[in-house]
């Protein structure tokens, strides 16, 4: 880093800890813990895209082309004022954004990963031309060996979880598997074991059922699973399916497909609480569509092929 010109010898009054880990792929990554700086310093204005934002914007994209910036937080320099400092929070995100301002059409950037989507694969050569001739012009460079082109697929890295053995612990595995819940059919019946684990009068030191193990690992299976959801074509009309049962209300937002059949965007789930419990089949059944309209607001911009309107055409089990 010093032979690179990416740091300097300093005399600063300022010091933070270093921490260098492995990367799965043998290089070393160069961490720097600035816990006490990042408490004293005014917080970065531009705010992390919302990952699910990201995936539904890909839509009707065909082929997929990924880029990886080498060291993005090194290829920005620090203002003279900030170096004493050494603040390792830039503004790579505002820098790489900026930087393909016009090309919102084509690319999605996540930090210093650029993802390039497109309806054809010319149409790939084409926007990856335009991005190549921005990052050329700023004087950044890629790393090609994690740089991929011409997907249909692309895999992101997940995570293995311990058995949890605290409330805490619980609560941090039904956070992350929530935070997913629209890929999980069902999903609050199933997690209904371990949420009861987590209510107030509950103690600290949980007592793990059979029930709550068959739950943990069938969340696990569907979270590591291919999804089965499709990203939403908003040119296209959507179809709204609800459900109710005695324990909770579902819904399934689906769209037909090039195949001619229909496949699923979203999974909603929702349990009951004990007095929704006592309403009537028909009280249960109104308040899965009252929930679900209410869900999936933001996709009511598909027009309807019968009307020609903005409205939802809905399906109920039975």
């Amino acid at each position: 880093m010093l032979q690179m010109g990416v740091i300097r010898p300093s005399e600063s009054a300022w010091a933070s800890p270093v921490v260098l880990v492995p990367k799965p792929d043998g290089e070393i990554h160069f961490c720097v813990d600035y816990c006490k700086l990042n408490a004293v310093t005014r917080p970065d204005n531009y705010p992390m895209p919302r990952t699910d934002e990201l995936l539904e914007k890909l839509g009707r994209a065909q082929f997929i082309s990924t880029l990886d910036l080498t060291k993005g937080y090194w290829q920005v320099p620090l203002d003279e004022s900030a170096k004493e400092r050494s603040a390792c929070t830039t503004h790579v995100g505002l820098l790489v954004d900026g930087l393909l301002a016009g090309l919102g059409e084509s690319t999605v950037t996540y930090l210093d990963n650029v993802t390039i989507f497109s309806d054809s694969w010319a149409e790939n050569l084409e926007h990856l031309q335009k991005v190549f001739e921005c990052i050329r012009e700023a004087g950044l460079t890629v790393k090609a060996k994690k740089c991929q082109k011409g997907l249909n697929r692309v895999t992101y890295l997940g995570n293995q979880w311990p058995v949890p053995k605290s409330k805490k612990q619980v609560q941090s595995f039904l956070s992350l598997a929530v935070y997913y819940r629209r890929f999980v059919p069902q999903y609050s019946q199933i997690a209904t074991p371990l949420t009861g684990l987590t209510k107030k009068k509950q103690p600290n030191a949980i007592q793990w059922t059979k029930e709550c193990q068959k739950a943990f690992n069938q969340l696990k299976v569907t979270l590591m699973s291919d999804p089965v959801l499709r990203a939403p074509d908003f040119n296209k009309p959507f179809l709204v399916i609800t459900d109710a049962s005695e324990r909770g209300v579902g819904a399934v937002l689906m769209q037909e497909g090039p195949d001619q059949e229909f496949h699923p965007e979203v999974f909603l789930s929702k349990k009951l609480s004990e007095r929704e419990s006592n309403w009537s089949v028909n009280e249960k059944e109104c308040y899965a569509i009252v929930y679900t309209v209410e869900k999936l607001r933001p996709y009511k911009s598909a027009v309807c092929p019968c009307c020609q309107e903005g409205q939802w055409h809905f399906g109920m089990y039975k």
